[in-house]
C-alpha cells in the first residue's frame, strides 16, 4: 500500500485496496475518495492535493520507464 505522510501537519495518507484514502491525524480517522468526498470516520477533511497525488490518475509503468531511459 501506498502511505504518505503530510509535511505540514503530519496526517498520513494511505491508499486502500479499493482505491480510496484512508487518512489519520491527531488521534482521528476518515476516508475519502480523490475528490475529497468523505466516505467514512470521524476526521472529515483532508488536503486535496494528497488524495489527487495518491488515489489520481497515475502514469503507466512503460512510461515510467521510459522516462528513465531518456537520459
Amino acid at each position: 500500500m501506498t502511505r504518505l505522510r503530510h509535511a505540514i501537519n503530519g496526517a498520513m495518507y494511505t491508499v486502500l485496496p479499493d482505491g480510496l484514502v484512508k487518512v489519520e491525524n491527531n488521534g482521528l480517522v476518515g476516508v475519502f475518495d480523490r475528490d475529497g468526498k468523505h466516505h467514512s470516520g470521524d476526521l472529515t477533511y483532508a488536503d486535496p492535493h494528497m488524495l489527487v497525488w495518491l488515489a489520481g490518475p497515475q502514469l503507466s509503468d512503460d512510461i515510467e520507464s521510459g522516462r528513465k531511459h531518456r537520459g
